[in-house]
């Protein structure tokens, strides 16, 4: 992949903005740092930590290390960094790959609405791509987040275009598609393409997009946030050695259209005063990793033991408990009365109520085998239901969960959830985000390096030199990078 950075040509045709794709490509082109408002590059920079944590905790799981081990057969005179290694690093493309796949291996990363997963498919580009770049020319921090954002907004814009989109999904898993536009925008964007060759990165990563939600719940779905990192990544940079596609990929039924039923694209805001959807719409960042709709299952099922507990010290009284209702939205791949597997486990209302009732709170150990499997928990999930109201619509922006325990003498205990703490209407505090990312990366990484990412991202628009983080996320400290460590 060789990175030949040239100035931008000029007089492009005056027709490049008269359709939604050539739009798109003038705003991916045109915005600058400027224009990111502190609100956005607040709520960035806690979704870019959270990020790095999960995908540090990642890199422990058994698919991080199958997908490693596989990428291991790629090689080239560039390389990046593989988070959590010091001496493991890989070509671009497969680095942004294995870390993808990192941070969505425990279904930990942040989601948003409408939904999908947006910073795995984005962070883990641009930081496989700012490594590969001469090292004259530096990518700053903020050059970093103003990518990021780009990417973070095609994701956003895409998803507006359909109302279908707007629920939990049924047929695609979202970052497979808008995660690898919004990849490619990322990154084209980093590399200053211009307005053709950013239409031309769309059309290529349009070609890349797309995975089916029956992966969901196995080893398999982390490698749609892998793919759209790596193929977002490929996009750009085949755009920038001058491959063509369809300029019209966004307008057309046979292009993004094919991947919603009611696709409706429309033109973006003008630049000047450009609206980000990140202003209007924060992010969930999940306290256990599980899919998001558990999280209203887990603040309500905590909630009834808490009242079941009530001047008891004892263990959950399982033989006073004759059934436990779930009142949840429809959503097929979350519903799995008897999950075999931690992925399975992950994608279970029913095993996450049953596991909060138990412990009283979830956590990454909640997944371990040996509480997968536990008798208490298998003997609670054969006396829970689901039930599915009709005004409990599968939209993490309004869906609840109401939790009954009903006891052998006939009384009933119930709880509802309608927004858990770590959704965006009731966000992480800061010292919460931080002590996620420090438990995630703990195992992963030595304290300095630890401290030292969290003092990059939360300075990330004074930060000269990005590459400070692929040093800290190997897993060197402060000391033998000085020269990196200047804030501008």
């Amino acid at each position: 992949m060789g990175l030949q950075l040239r100035v931008n040509s000029v007089g492009a045709m005056s027709s490049m903005c008269k359709t939604v794709t050539g739009n798109f490509a003038k705003v991916i082109h045109g915005l600058n740092a400027n224009q990111l408002t502190d609100q956005v590059i607040q709520r960035s920079k806690r979704m870019i930590l959270d990020t790095l944590g999960v995908g540090l905790l990642g890199t422990s799981t058994e698919v991080c290390h199958k997908v490693a081990q596989y990428s291991k057969i790629y090689s080239s005179d560039l390389s990046s960094t593989i988070w959590g290694h010091l001496d493991f690093r890989l070509p671009p493309l497969y680095a942004a790959f294995v870390n993808g796949v990192a941070v969505h291996s425990m279904d930990f990363d942040d989601t948003w609405h409408p939904a999908t997963h947006p910073s795995g498919a984005v962070l883990p580009a641009l930081i496989a791509l700012s490594e590969a770049f001469p090292q004259k020319k530096k990518i700053s921090g903020l050059d970093l987040l103003l990518a990021f954002n780009v990417g973070i907004e095609v994701q956003g814009r895409l998803l507006h275009f359909s109302r279908e989109a707007r629920n939990i999904p049924r047929r695609f898993h979202p970052p497979a598609v808008v995660g690898t536009m919004g990849s490619a925008a990322a990154c084209a964007k980093l590399l200053a393409l211009d307005q053709l060759e950013c239409k031309n990165a769309l059309a290529i990563a349009a070609s890349y997009a797309g995975a089916p939600l029956a992966n969901a719940a196995t080893q398999i779905k982390p490698l749609h946030v892998g793919n759209a990192a790596k193929h977002g990544l490929e996009a750009a940079c085949l755009a920038l050695q001058g491959l063509q596609g369809n300029k019209q990929i966004l307008d057309m039924e046979s292009g993004m259209g094919a991947f919603y039923t009611d696709y409706n694209p429309e033109t973006l805001p003008t630049l000047q005063s450009y609206p980000w959807l990140l202003d209007q719409q924060d992010v969930a960042i999940k306290r256990f990793p599980a899919h998001l709709a558990t999280h209203w299952v887990a603040d309500a099922a905590s909630s009834v033991r808490r009242k079941l507990m009530e001047g008891s010290e004892s263990l959950l009284p399982l033989d006073k408990i004759e059934k436990v209702i779930l009142k949840v939205p429809e959503v097929k791949y979350v519903n799995r009365p008897s999950p075999a597997s931690e992925h399975e486990a992950r994608h279970s209302f029913q095993f996450v109520a049953c596991s909060a009732l138990l412990d009283g709170s979830m956590s990454v150990q909640s997944f371990a085998s040996e509480n997968v499997h536990r008798p208490a928990l298998r003997e609670l999930l054969c006396k829970t239901q689901l039930e599915h109201p009709p005004d409990n619509t599968p939209s993490f922006d309004s869906l609840y969960c109401e939790v009954s325990a009903t006891l052998r003498d006939g009384s009933t205990i119930s709880d509802r959830c309608t927004t858990f703490y770590g959704h965006w209407r009731k966000p992480l505090k800061k010292e919460d985000l931080e002590k996620k990312f420090q438990s995630n990366a703990l195992s992963i990484l030595p304290a300095e390096a630890i401290k030292g990412i969290i003092e990059t991202v939360y300075n990330l628009e004074k930060v000269e030199d990005c590459s400070v983080l692929s040093t800290f996320l190997s897993g060197q400290s402060a000391r033998v990078l000085p020269e990196k460590l200047r804030f501008l």
